[in-house]
């Protein structure tokens, strides 16, 4: 029960670590707080849960067959991981159903609405990554 109720946390703390990195980004490309790209906002959200977090755990499993001691080695190889999975997921957001019109298109990978993508899939998979590997420290301690 405190192994689930552990990686609950994890979840809700890298899903709001990206928001913040979304909204943050939002902010620095002075994106207006009423834009149609709060309109895609909740389709992010929907394959962060669906898509990503499923992803994140099977990445997180297949790390623990490597069985690396260190949990500085241990942490940057999931950041790394993890990161470059990131990317790879906030190019993938456009195609979940067929595009959104000028989002299947190349010049999307550039756009506002992609760095706001890469900024908040960063974000989570940053402190999932790193509270994964303290949860696991803390929880190999207790056993």
């Amino acid at each position: 029960m405190k192994r689930f109720l552990i990686y609950a946390l994890i979840v809700i703390i890298s899903y709001f670590s990206g928001v913040l990195f979304y909204k943050t980004t939002k902010y620095l490309l002075a994106i207006p707080e009423k834009s149609e790209i709060d309109l895609l906002y909740p389709w992010v959200t929907i394959f962060f849960l669906f898509f990503s977090l499923p992803i994140y755990f099977v990445i997180i499993l297949l790390l623990r067959l490597f069985k690396v001691r260190s949990i500085i080695v241990n942490t940057l190889i999931k950041i790394v991981v993890l990161l470059v999975f990131s990317l790879f997921t906030a190019a993938m957001v456009p195609f979940m159903f067929g595009g959104f019109g000028y989002l299947g298109r190349p010049e999307f990978f550039f756009s506002e609405f992609a760095i706001l993508l890469y900024s908040f899939f960063i974000g989570a998979a940053l402190l999932f990554s790193i509270c994964s590997s303290l949860a696991e420290k803390y929880l190999s301690r207790q056993t």
